[in-house]
């Protein structure tokens, strides 16, 4: 195939590796390995920068509009539904949209209804008529398909993938025993609330458990009050975490926790990597990731997540099964074959544009 200009669309993200955010790390990761592939295709970034809340998205979004009238090329990647809806709404053609979840039809009560409505719109669009959609589970394809109509060949299941010269394991990190950790964003929305009071069931079982828990997110002093009115003394929010730190840090605990109430994180893949066991809610996608080298528990379920943390911090046996599993399935996903298979999409759309 000759050689064609693909414009990735990052809005309303910004490829870096340095924020916490999941898609932004996906923004880097994409553009970093098309840089590294060397294949017959030129990339332009359309990236409005970092910023966050309502105002600074709106007026990232009207640069957006003013970059895309600016540009033209054989196809565009967006990697957000506002991104994609925004390309299609200014006459781009080729467009292909990557669709990362369906919470804003799944999730009520942790985001402004406004907010919700806007991202439901822009993925009816996309939806409607993108030229393709990448989705990173299964369970997302059969989703779309079955309950908004989409049309299953457009849809390409690309899985997110994990920086193993990054995270790998380090035997040279001594282990805390009883140590418990999340990574991510603070908030209810990723069930921090059930795991804080988990921790509180755990504790007399386990008295020298301590709970680390690294971010930043809206709801930390709801969560430090909440920590507060148990009387728990060992739990620790270390704030965010710089990645030259993540690695070092997985790798120190004893079970990395991700009770989210709406699926899987890139933090449990890459504490597999390091060789920690994870403990992770069975919500959405996350059972397709995970399969058997982690423990899945109920959402929102406090004993059961309490009592599956306790398993791992008591029994070396299954600690050390779910450490080789979980580097295993880890090694399954790499963030060149996630660029490479993105490419492919984008490749088969110029081949064979809509009429």
């Amino acid at each position: 195939m000759q050689s064609y200009e693909l414009s990735v669309v990052c809005y309303p993200f910004h490829p870096t590796k340095d924020s916490g955010r999941g898609v932004d790390r996906y923004c880097y990761e994409l553009l970093e390995q098309h840089a590294a592939a060397g294949e017959a295709v030129k990339v332009k970034v359309l990236d409005q920068g970092l910023s966050t809340g309502t105002l600074a998205s709106g007026k990232k979004l009207l640069r957006l509009i003013a970059d895309l009238f600016s540009v033209k090329s054989t196809a565009y990647h967006a990697v957000s539904p506002p991104a994609g809806a925004t390309a299609i709404l200014c006459g781009k053609r080729n467009v292909v949209v990557t669709v990362h979840d369906l919470l804003p039809f799944q999730v009520k009560g942790y985001n402004p209804s406004f907010k919700l409505a806007f991202a439901r719109l822009c993925t009816d669009i996309c939806v409607a008529r993108a030229a393709a959609l990448i989705v990173p589970f299964r369970v997302t394809k059969d989703e779309l398909v079955s309950a908004h109509g989409a049309v299953a060949s457009k849809i390409h299941v690309v899985n997110y993938g994990v920086d193993h010269a990054t995270y790998y394991p380090r035997p040279h990190v001594p282990r805390s025993p009883r140590r418990i950790l999340y990574v991510g964003e603070v908030s209810r929305a990723k069930g921090l609330d059930v795991l804080i009071k988990a921790f509180a069931e755990l504790k007399p079982k386990v008295p020298d458990a301590e709970l680390l828990i690294g971010g930043k997110g809206k709801d930390l002093q709801l969560l430090q009050e909440l920590v507060a009115s148990l009387n728990l003394t060992d739990v620790e929010f270390r704030g965010f975490i710089p990645e030259s730190e993540l690695a070092a840090l997985y790798a120190s605990a004893a079970v990395m926790v991700f009770p989210s109430r709406y699926g899987f994180g890139l933090s449990s893949l890459e504490a597999m990597a390091c060789g920690t066991p994870v403990v992770v809610t069975a919500t959405l996608d996350a059972p397709e990731f995970i399969a058997d080298a982690g423990l899945l528990v109920k959402p929102e379920d406090v004993a059961d997540l309490a009592g599956s943390i306790e398993r791992v911090l008591g029994d070396p046996g299954l600690r050390e099964e779910l450490t080789q599993k979980g580097i295993a399935r880890a090694a399954r996903y790499s963030w060149a074959a996630t660029a490479k298979q993105t490419r492919e999409v984008c490749k088969a759309v110029v081949a064979s544009p809509a009429p």
